[in-house]
């Protein structure tokens, strides 16, 4: 093993470690952690397979095997691009119902408070008048 290939392969398990240990401490959800975890197992995969980036980019018709690695990441932060712009419109879509719904419930709350102010208000002076016999003004 080349010493590359061994700082590769020292590097993709500490980052496939972290993620794993972000995971376990509910730092990061199981969601988000598939991706990074499988670029880690595909990156160790790579350092233990001694010709294996040159066969995945002879199998892309790229003559020089680094820039494959290049290609493979620009794709994997492609993929994390657009699945991160999901969960964003997701979460502002969910966001826009919560504020809505807020708002209704506000309303409701508001009228609810001056339906009971003023029938409390008329209950009270229906007994006064009835205990004094007078109308209070």
């Amino acid at each position: 093993m080349s010493r590359v290939q061994l700082v590769v392969l020292i590097t993709s398990l500490l980052v496939t470690g972290f993620i794993v240990e972000q995971v376990r401490r509910r730092r990061l959800a199981v969601e988000y952690s598939l991706i990074w975890i499988v670029a880690g197992m595909g990156m160790i995969v790579l350092s233990l397979w001694k010709d294996g980036i040159e066969y995945i980019a002879d199998l892309m018709g790229i003559y020089y095997a680094p820039s494959a690695i290049f290609v493979i990441f620009g794709v994997m932060v492609f993929v994390l691009c657009v699945h991160f712009s999901l969960e964003i419109s997701k979460l502002s879509s969910n966001n826009r119902v919560l504020v809505q719904r807020i708002a209704l419930l506000e309303d409701d709350l508001k009228k609810i408070e001056e339906n009971h102010g003023s029938s409390e208000r008329e209950l009270i002076k229906t007994k006064q008048t009835m205990d004094i016999g007078k109308p209070i003004r």
